[in-house]
């Protein structure tokens, strides 16, 4: 009885070992990006959220335009736009926490508000602007 019970308890241990461990297929991911590391903390300081947390935005590939630039700023800086607030309107529409949320569903693709405040978040950081004044901005600009 007991070798029974122990046997198929090694035995759900190991298919539950099995079924967690990695696929053998390695995956595509692009290289991490190069960013100053006093720059990185602040940034993940002033998000909601800790960066293994965040939501994934839709790829860029699927839009066009405006659209397309903003996908792709989601994903280059989903800690930055996790720190701001969407000012659309989507949080009562859609349930969108943050501005990140609205890139992760094709809300943004037809919302001109989200795509503009989220190319300007962008703009933003890449002139080296911290991730505190980019909200100021942002709250400024957009708030009610």
């Amino acid at each position: 009885m007991w070798k029974s019970l122990i046997c198929a308890s090694l035995v759900i241990l190991g298919l539950s070992t099995m079924l967690q461990a990695e696929p053998a297929s390695p995956k595509k991911t692009s290289p991490p990006a190069k960013t100053d590391p006093a720059a990185a903390s602040a940034t993940q300081s002033s998000s909601p959220l800790s960066a293994s947390a965040l939501p994934t935005p839709l790829p860029a590939e699927l839009f066009q335009g405006r659209a397309r630039e903003a996908y792709a700023a989601a994903a280059e800086i989903p800690d930055v736009l996790a720190g701001l607030a969407c000012y659309c309107g989507c949080k009562k529409s859609y349930g969108h926490r943050h501005l990140l949320d609205c890139f992760t569903d094709d809300h943004a693709a037809t919302c001109g508000h989200c795509v503009n405040e989220a190319l300007d978040a962008h703009s933003l950081f890449m002139t080296g602007t911290p991730p505190d004044e980019i909200r100021k901005f942002i709250d400024q600009k957009y708030g009610d």
